[in-house]
């Protein structure tokens, strides 16, 4: 035996629910129009990440170059200061001259960083401030209040090159001589941005930052 109008060899259905219409299901509605709001909300923060990563590796560069700045401009002033006077009588020395070695140096070797204008050799250039004592107990200038590089002043973020720096000498039961420089650079970001913080006060999340370095270079005894 056999069901009306079901065909040899298929086996019968299950009967229609009543209500129901034998029409095609309708296709998903797509998502293309979510998908692009969806990217177009993550891309700024995307973006931000990215920039992000970027400036601090470039913080880090800026600083490590900063950082040899410094200890360049030492060596080559205590390198000076035995050059200047053979017979190594300090009182007969030059102690501006020595300076200036220091800070031409400080210019000569961050030629070409960001902020920094290089106005060419013997002449002193403007954005990266620096301070230079010859620590020997003899040195008038580093208690004095002149700055090298100041690009119109030293901004008060650079704590250390803007305080004077006692040149008395250091030491165990020697004392020792030694040359020491001090460098305040201002490194940008790619993107300033505020954020919003407690209390509806904006702070900066990125902008300007002050790289300082300080180092010293010991006087070799001949």
């Amino acid at each position: 035996m056999r069901l009306r109008g079901v065909h040899p060899g298929v086996q019968a259905c299950d009967p229609p629910v009543p209500g129901m219409t034998n029409r095609p299901l309708a296709r998903a509605h797509p998502k293309r129009g979510q998908s692009l709001v969806e990217f177009t909300l993550v891309v700024p923060f995307l973006l931000i990440l990215l920039l992000t990563v970027a400036d601090f590796g470039r913080y880090f560069a800026a600083s490590i170059q900063v950082e040899s700045i410094a200890r360049t401009a030492a060596e080559v002033a205590a390198q000076e200061y035995l050059r200047a006077v053979p017979s190594g009588d300090p009182l007969s020395y030059d102690y501006a001259a020595i300076h200036a070695y220091a800070w031409q140096s400080v210019c000569d070797e961050a030629d070409g960083l960001a902020n920094v204008t290089y106005n060419g050799p013997a002449t002193q250039c403007d954005g990266i401030a620096t301070r230079v004592c010859v620590h020997d107990g003899l040195d008038p200038i580093c208690d004095s209040d002149i700055t090298y590089n100041p690009a119109g002043g030293v901004p008060g973020s650079c704590s250390a090159v803007a305080a004077a720096a006692s040149n008395v000498q250091t030491g165990g039961t020697e004392t020792s001589r030694y040359v020491e420089v001090r460098v305040c650079y201002r490194f940008n970001t790619i993107l300033p941005m505020k954020i919003p913080f407690v209390g509806g006060e904006l702070t900066p999340l990125s902008g300007d930052f002050y790289i300082e370095k300080v180092r010293k270079f010991t006087v070799a005894d001949y």
